[in-house]
Parts: structure tokens; sequence; C-alpha cells
């Protein structure tokens, strides 16, 4: 039983992990370049995360 919830809690935590990770690319057609220097404020709204 316990290992069944070391690994479900495992999942999980994987699970989220990936989706933060999804949320934080850009859609197709957005340019998100970092480099230029622009406060995170005015990148285009998909660029500053959810």
């Amino acid at each position: 039983m316990k290992r069944l919830l070391t690994a479900v809690l495992a999942i999980v935590f994987v699970l989220t992990l990936g989706v933060c990770a999804a949320s934080t690319t850009p859609p197709v057609g957005v340019s998100c370049d970092y480099g230029q220097g622009k406060p995170m404020w005015q990148m285009p709204l998909d660029c500053q995360g959810r």
C-alpha cells in the first residue's frame, strides 16, 4: 500500500512539472525573445506566463 501511494505521488508530481513546463512555452507565431531587455509587462501576454 505504501509503494502504491509513493508511485501515485510521484506520477502526480511529474504531471505537475509537465503542466508547468508546457505553460511556459509560447504558442506558435508569438515571439518571446527574452534577450531584448524588455520588462516582462511589455512582452506579449502569451509570454508573461499565467
